[in-house]
């Protein structure tokens, strides 16, 4: 029987996110009564694994310092009609406040933020009993930016008494960033101290790739594993005949400065269209975009915007593409802060079996990624997006080639059947390790 393993997450566990996805891709072989997730934000869980929650959200610690509730945090089960509007609504007023925060990371917010979680008072009795209730063997949380999460996982440990296992996605340790901003570093300053006492709280640390594992080791002298997104690669995908044109897919965001790479793309496609359409991007986000960005688009001709989807519906996107396209910035606080970090998505492709053409900064670690493992096409600078993407496109013959390189790496490297035992053992070692001291 696998170890019972409490989740905390600052998100809902929800397949529709990018978050929410990579837990169910990692926790997939898990029994329902054997997981449990704490989350933080007004959001409606939405997954097939897990059904035992609990929230605490900032419009509940808001209503709690008004006294308008006595209690910030609830237990979630199944809802019943009346009470999923209600949660649509705060779902709803929450996105739109957390999109603005998102598109204007003040550290005033950010503070202010922190500030609430420090003034309210979170620790219930409501949330001991949850955690006393379900008897979690082990505590499992990505590691994040918001302090306050860092003090929820200090407090579950302490409360359960049971070893955490850490995952670490993005880079929230290194001074490898850019900012004239004298409170981005003294947010950075105090966001390295929490990360400190939660990785050496840890009993397991995870790293998404190697170059983070490597970096992190040097700082800690800790062991930091690799957890790999898995996708299935017990069959190569059926193939079909190019499209006419050729259909090139994005998904993912448009946001942190990847919104100009795209617009390269755009425009290296409208000189390859200009004698006749040999290609299409197709635009798949659930960022909001804005008309300029639209028309910026749109000019070139060569851009279909298809908005957002449900993520059920990407494999299927995927599969009806030519070549699937990744974007990183060349912002510079974006390129030092995507230095070691290592986008999901990549392993949706590889499991798709189609070449990847890729434009970032050649240092950003999906780039590296893709380059020095030899399964995409990478592309450093606008010259190089358009000779290329050129060349790509004039010679469809090697595109199944290209794809057929790529999904057999996945498979070495990404099969869900080899990482989620490894995975599972390591939880289980863990348990084991605990409950011998």
């Amino acid at each position: 029987m696998k170890p019972k393993i409490l989740v905390i997450s600052r998100d809902s566990w929800n397949d529709t996110n990018n978050s929410g996805n990579t837990l169910s891709n990692l926790f997939q072989n898990w029994e329902t009564d054997r997981i449990a997730n704490l989350y933080c934000r007004d959001e409606i869980p939405n997954n097939k694994i897990c059904s035992n929650y609990f929230k605490i959200s900032e419009s509940l610690l808001v209503k709690k310092l008004l006294r308008k509730v006595t209690v910030a945090g609830m237990k979630v089960q199944k809802q019943d009609a009346t009470s999923v509007t209600s949660e649509i609504r705060d779902e709803r007023n929450e996105k739109k406040l957390y999109d603005f925060f998102r598109k204007n990371r003040f550290h005033v917010f950010l503070w202010g933020r922190e500030l609430l979680w420090k003034m309210v008072n979170w620790k219930s009795k409501e949330l001991k009993d949850f955690i006393k209730d379900f008897n979690p063997d082990v505590i499992y949380s990505p590691s994040y930016d918001s302090f306050y999460m860092h003090d929820i996982l200090k407090f579950v440990q302490k409360e359960s008494d049971v070893p955490v296992v850490f995952f670490h996605c993005d880079d929230l340790v290194t001074y490898r960033q850019y900012s004239w901003s004298p409170l981005y570093w003294i947010n950075r300053y105090v966001l390295r101290k929490h990360m400190d006492k939660s990785i050496r709280l840890a009993a397991k640390n995870y790293c998404i790739i190697d170059e983070q594992s490597r970096v992190y080791k040097k700082i800690y002298n800790l062991d930091f594993d690799i957890l790999y997104k898995t996708g299935d690669f017990t069959n190569f995908p059926q193939t079909h005949s190019p499209n006419i044109p050729l259909k090139l897919i994005y998904t993912g965001n448009i946001i942190y400065g990847r919104i100009h790479s795209l617009f390269s793309i755009a425009d290296a496609l409208k000189v390859i269209n200009s004698e006749e359409i040999k290609a299409k991007l197709y635009l798949y986000t659930a960022n909001e975009i804005t008309p300029e960005v639209r028309q910026r688009l749109k000019s070139s001709e060569s851009v279909e915007i298809m908005g957002k989807v449900p993520y059920s519906q990407i494999p299927e996107i995927l599969n009806d593409g030519d070549i699937l396209v990744h974007v990183e910035s060349f912002e510079k606080q974006q390129m030092l802060a995507t230095s070691l970090s290592f986008s999901t998505k990549i392993v949706d492709y590889l499991e798709a079996g189609k070449p990847i053409f890729a434009m970032g900064w050649k240092e950003a670690a999906s780039i590296k990624y893709l380059h020095d493992n030899g399964i995409g096409i990478t592309a450093n600078t606008s010259e190089e997006v358009l000779d290329r993407l050129r060349d790509l496109i004039d010679h469809t013959e090697s595109l199944n080639e290209n794809g057929l390189k790529a999904w057999n790496f996945g498979k070495e490297k990404h099969n869900k059947n080899e990482v989620l035992k490894k995975f599972e053992s390591d939880m289980e070692m863990v348990m084991t390790k605990n409950a011998i001291v």
